[in-house]
């Protein structure tokens, strides 16, 4: 297995469709890369654009030992937000193959939340986890992780729509519904989120991945920007991205830090979009 390839040159657009410009199909790449497309994520507790995860990273409102008998739901739960807060080497297609040392330097870090996780979600996740302790068995290895993996994608959702719904950790819900985002919340509170995107509506006009990006410092970026063709990238920081593979919801996990948020849906397929639809929230 090997990390997911460069991406390809974009063809002539057609159909009113336009290219994704090289550094902005990198950055979507990526954003899918940590939340659906590589299973792993390391333990790093970063939070997106710098700076530590607030110490309050626990959820509010799980109970400290589920019913399952000495199951700590709140510790699974803080340990999946640490797995799904960095990229493993090799996430970024555009970057090189991640040597052997490498991967097993960040295997080791990875090692601790997963056991915590583990140890304390429900039964019910013991497939996808088996799924996330084999790619860490090849990490241990040396061997990169094939970000491009169905099966990562599908573990990562499930064990991401499991935080949405039973952490206690506030919510990001977001719909396109033909092209057009719906009501997006005017403000998040710094800390874990538990996103999910849905597409409904006319399926032409379907999100490929949902981004969501804090506006770098000293950088001011609205939706109606993104959508005219500003690289997001370029402007923001990309801390999560979902993506959707089949009909039903697509999850994702981020750590926010105070600032000004984009969240984006990438509408069409790849290698050519029909551009996007956007909003804005701020967390303080």
């Amino acid at each position: 297995m090997t990390t997911s390839p460069s991406p390809r040159p974009v063809p002539a657009p057609s159909d009113g469709a336009r290219p994704m410009p090289g550094r902005r199909r990198a950055a979507v790449i990526g954003a899918v890369a940590v939340a659906a497309a590589t299973a792993l994520a390391g333990c790093s507790t970063a939070a997106p654009g710098g700076g530590a995860a607030p110490a309050s990273a626990a959820p509010a409102a799980a109970a400290a030992a589920g019913p399952g008998g000495g199951k700590d739901t709140a510790a699974a739960c803080t340990a999946q937000v640490q797995l799904d807060s960095s990229l493993p080497p090799g996430a970024d297609p555009d970057g090189p193959t991640p040597s052997a040392d490498e991967m097993k330097a960040w295997a080791a870090t990875v090692a601790g939340p997963l056991a915590t996780v583990q140890r304390n979600a429900p039964d019910s996740l013991a497939a996808p986890l088996k799924v996330y302790a084999d790619q860490l068995a090849q990490a241990q290895q040396g061997k990169p992780l094939d970000g491009s993996d169905p099966q990562s994608s599908a573990a990562t959702n499930t064990l991401d729509q499991w935080v949405h719904d039973s952490c206690g950790f506030q919510t990001l819900d977001v719909t396109n519904d033909g092209g057009t985002l719906g009501p997006v919340t005017a403000a998040l509170k710094p800390g874990p989120v538990a996103v999910r995107f849905t597409n409904a509506g006319d399926p032409g006009k379907a999100g490929f991945v949902l981004l969501v990006a804090r506006v770098k410092d000293g950088q001011s970026a609205t939706p109606q920007q993104v959508d005219s063709g500003t690289d997001i990238e370029q402007v923001a920081d990309v801390a999560a991205g979902a993506l959707p593979s089949g009909p039903g919801p697509a999850y994702a996990v981020a750590t926010l830090k105070p600032g000004n948020y984009l969240v984006s849906a990438v509408l069409g397929t790849p290698p050519t979009f029909a551009g996007s639809t956007s909003a804005a929230f701020t967390v303080s």
